[in-house]
């Protein structure tokens, strides 16, 4: 018995290495705009959120529409819409107004972020006040309001649907959680240290994370106790070089994504490129493993506001604030490839692999090692020499890694594959689908 757990232990430890040493990147391309081009209005979005249904909730900082009120007289509001992924409105939208209690709320005041909660349902930030909103329904299912008239950050929740709130004005009142019926559990911090638009929190409860896009910094907040606190270790994460307005967790990787800086502000470089999404892995989230940036034309600022994952993760929605000449929510799609890189390969020279399985149907990998690191684009073209397909591309690490290629909407034949790097490095090979 005691050899069998010494095994299994053994077991437990090296898988948890190679979990820890493998990082996974989706390769997200721009899909559309969503849910199309003309969904632009005024100074644009501020939040945005997806339900388990894929449904995509999106909020407009601000008055998009008007309601009448008690004594007949019409009142711009905000509103929240509701779209499903093919972009159709859900049949409660737009939500103008919150039914608490006998209470009707309209929401006059700006809005200032979404999030979904452990359960599915959305969390819909009004300025001073929170609202939980069943997905399904539209109904308002609870209310904060902690009394204080500064305006919300878009809050975070765990996994035991604990949420952390905060206020967009630094030293004007605490980062807070709140259980599942908007009890207060105590403090993260006493009192906020920045400009900040946006608050997470990890799956524990352990990690807070609080974003301050003036200074640029993100502050990780810790409790070995989670809500129980107390939250008495802070360090700063991504070398004090990023201007964070929107942050999430992505919900099968678990990795942490954060925006980059604007024109407004920017983040520090070289390290990082504004009007980007990068992803770290925790718990260290020392260097990105995968990126995505805004698609278009920047000259106007389109502020990153905004970052929600479908249920599966294979899709990111992202809304802009500021810029009202674009349309306000863009969604990209997992590319054709996940590439994963391997912790234990010792590496040399660059090289790109031969494909295996090959021939193959519909899906191979193809392995490439970098013994430093570079900015890459693995690519894949036709015999006439066109481009059919991008594997990887973007700055990678020194390391091996491997890509699965999945080639089910092309047909068979002979196709190249063509690593090149920044250093100059080219090399290709071939290989075959057969369908």
């Amino acid at each position: 018995m005691k050899k069998l757990l010494t095994n299994l232990f053994l077991l437990s430890l090296v898988c948890s290495f190679v979990a820890l040493g493998q990082a996974t990147k989706y390769n997200f391309k721009f899909d559309k705009s969503f849910p199309d081009t003309s969904f632009k209005q005024g100074n644009a979005g501020h939040g945005i959120a997806v339900d388990p249904e894929g449904k995509v909730w999106i909020q407009r900082y601000g008055a998009s529409d008007s309601i009448k009120n008690a004594a007949g007289v019409y009142r711009t509001c905000r509103v929240v819409y509701v779209y499903k992924p093919d972009g159709t409105p859900a049949s409660f939208s737009p939500i103008r107004t919150m039914t608490v209690g006998a209470v009707v709320d309209t929401f006059l005041n700006a809005n200032v972020g979404l999030e979904k909660d452990a359960n599915g349902n959305i969390l819909v930030a009004n300025r001073e006040f929170i609202y939980r909103v069943n997905y399904k329904t539209g109904v308002c299912m609870g209310k904060l309001a902690p009394g204080s008239t500064n305006a919300f950050l878009k809050p975070g929740v765990d996994d035991l649907n604990e949420t952390v709130t905060g206020y967009v004005l630094p030293g004007v009142g605490p980062v807070s959680l709140w259980d599942g019926s908007f009890t207060n559990l105590g403090n993260a911090l006493d009192t906020t240290k920045g400009y900040s638009r946006t608050l997470g929190i990890n799956g524990d409860g352990n990690d807070v994370f609080y974003c301050s896009y003036s200074p640029k910094y993100v502050l990780k907040i810790h409790s070995d106790n989670g809500s129980l606190g107390p939250y008495n270790k802070i360090d700063t994460l991504f070398g004090g070089k990023l201007a964070v307005e929107s942050i999430t967790f992505h919900p099968k990787t678990k990795y942490l994504w954060v925006s980059s800086g604007n024109n407004f502000a920017p983040s520090a470089t070289p390290g990082f490129t504004d009007f980007t999404f990068y992803a770290f892995v925790p718990p260290n989230y020392v260097t990105p493993v995968d990126s995505f940036t805004w698609n278009g034309n920047t000259a106007n600022d389109p502020r990153p506001r905004g970052i929600a994952f479908s249920p599966t993760g294979d899709s990111v929605y992202v809304i802009c604030f500021n810029d009202g000449t674009v349309p306000m929510v863009q969604r990209f799609k997992k590319g054709a490839t996940s590439v994963h890189s391997l912790s234990n390969a010792v590496v040399t020279n660059f090289e790109l692999g031969q494909n295996y399985p090959n021939p193959f149907n519909p899906s191979t990998t193809i392995k490439f090692s970098l013994p430093q690191a570079s900015t890459i684009s693995l690519k894949v073209f036709d015999v006439l020499g066109k481009e059919v397909a991008t594997v990887a591309e973007g700055r990678y690490e020194a390391g091996a890694f491997t890509a699965t290629f999945d080639a089910r909407n092309m047909n068979s034949g002979v196709y190249f594959y063509t690593l090149r790097t920044s250093t100059g490095f080219v090399q290709t090979a071939k290989m075959l689908l057969m369908k």
